[in-house]
C-alpha cells in the first residue's frame, strides 16, 4: 500500500506543499475554478511533477474539503475562496 507521507521523501514534493502550489496558482490567476489540464500544463516542467504527486496533492486538498471536483475542473470550496 502506498503512503501519503514518507520519511525519506523530498518535502517539496509532499502533498501539502504541492496542494499549496496549486492553490497559489489559482490565486495568481484569480479563479476559483480551473481545469485539471491547465494545472498539469502549468506544472509539467517542474522538477517535482509527476501524475502521482499531483494526484496525492489533489487527494490531500479534497480530504480537507478545500477543493471539489466537477468533471475536469478543480473548484475551491466557498469557505476557502478568500
Amino acid at each position: 500500500m502506498s503512503n501519503l507521507f514518507l520519511k525519506d521523501e523530498n518535502i517539496m514534493a509532499s502533498p501539502p506543499v504541492l496542494g499549496y502550489k496549486v492553490l497559489e496558482f489559482m490565486k495568481d490567476k484569480k479563479v476559483d475554478k480551473i481545469s485539471v489540464f491547465d494545472v498539469v500544463d502549468h506544472f509539467k516542467n517542474e522538477k517535482w511533477f509527476n501524475s502521482k504527486n499531483l494526484y496525492f496533492a489533489m487527494f490531500f486538498l479534497f480530504s480537507l474539503d478545500i477543493i471539489d471536483f466537477q468533471q475536469s475542473y478543480i473548484i475551491k470550496s466557498p469557505a476557502c475562496s478568500n
